[in-house]
């Protein structure tokens, strides 16, 4: 698996799904995209307290957005803890 994940020409080829997630993150709720590169290098995921002071939402539009990234899939909060729920989406954020 790492080695696939870490050939650069399995990003090449997953760029579209890559560009179609982040363009989806564009859209709708304000901030989602602020909120995924926060999220990007805490595989292990951040609290809500710490997304807020990172991206300097108010906690209503931060609510919204994770909100509107969970529907998509994107994120997941497990035990209090919000991270990218697709680990290779997330190291592609990282690469940009």
């Amino acid at each position: 698996m790492e080695a696939v994940i870490n050939n650069p020409e399995f990003f090449q080829r997953g760029r579209y799904y890559f560009d179609g997630v982040w363009g989806q993150a564009a859209r709708g709720a304000e901030g989602q995209q602020a909120i995924v590169q926060v999220l990007a290098p805490h595989p292990e995921g951040l609290s809500l307290d710490t997304l807020a002071q990172s991206t300097g939402m108010n906690d209503t539009n931060l609510q919204e957005a994770l909100n509107t990234l969970k529907r998509h899939d994107v994120v997941e909060e497990i035990q209090g803890s919000w991270r990218i729920m697709v680990e290779l989406f997330r190291r592609w954020v990282l690469q940009q």
